[in-house]
């Protein structure tokens, strides 16, 4: 029968990596793809695929079904490939993932099962597709100059509505700076003044101290997503491999 037939493929696929069932994980991977792996079910060694565009990592581990992003680690080297071919959607090369935007250096995308979001690198840095995260712009290929500093590599830029912080460009890599106490940001002369200004009145305090100052700074980057665009996803079912 078809059955026996299948039946038969899998156990002399299997033969050939450790048995999942005299494991103590219950889960191996697979010994040519690192895309798939095998897992015990009711006594049966199965083989499944990781979502598209990872890879397996372990039981318990990577982004979610126990695979991850195939950069993160040694997880997928030589003579080991990815079998799957990618199943691309609007911004994304694979249907997990993470990638650059398309017109934008500021910008890249994370992609969840197809669906891409669209994430901002802060800081003054921009998005390096080698790290697959944000980096400073002098280590990023292709844009060299942050389009914060378009209009002067070597000038300063205002930080939003901020009265005391400002972008300090340098070569064209934008670095963050304070105005000294009691100073503030005009935003016609472009740099530190004494106030009031046609936006900034006299500060009624003075700056607060440097360690106050990275506790605040932690705080607001706690509100952006990190960079890696990780996710959880405990609803999706895992697919079994059909090969």
């Amino acid at each position: 029968s078809i059955f026996a037939v299948l039946l038969a493929v899998t156990f002399a696929s299997c033969a050939q990596v450790e048995d999942p069932c005299k494991t103590k994980s219950r889960v191996v991977a697979d010994d040519k793809y690192c895309d798939k792996y095998w897992e015990c079910d009711n006594g049966q060694s199965i083989q499944y695929d990781c979502p598209n565009g990872l890879v397996f990592a372990g039981k318990h581990r990577g982004v979610t079904e126990g695979c991850d992003y195939p950069w993160r680690s040694n997880y997928c080297e030589y003579p080991k490939v990815q079998i799957n071919p990618p199943i691309g959607t609007e911004h994304c090369d694979w249907l997990y993932g993470i990638f650059g935007h398309e017109t934008s250096c500021t910008r890249y995308w994370t992609c969840w099962n197809g669906t891409a979001t669209e994430q901002l690198c802060i800081g003054g840095l921009l998005y390096n597709e080698n790290a697959h995260s944000c980096d400073w712009p002098e280590n990023v290929d292709g844009c060299q100059k942050h389009p914060l500093c378009n209009d002067d590599p070597n000038g300063n830029v205002p930080l939003g509505k901020s009265c005391n912080r400002y972008w300090q460009c340098q070569g064209g890599y934008p670095r963050l700076q304070r105005c000294p106490a009691m100073l503030v940001f005009d935003r016609r002369s472009l740099r530190c003044v004494v106030p009031p200004t046609e936006e900034c009145d006299v500060p009624t305090t003075t700056a607060p101290p440097p360690e106050e100052e990275n506790q605040q700074d932690l705080r607001q980057g706690q509100q952006h997503k990190r960079p890696n665009g990780e996710y959880q996803d405990q609803g999706r079912q895992r697919q079994q491999s059909r090969n």
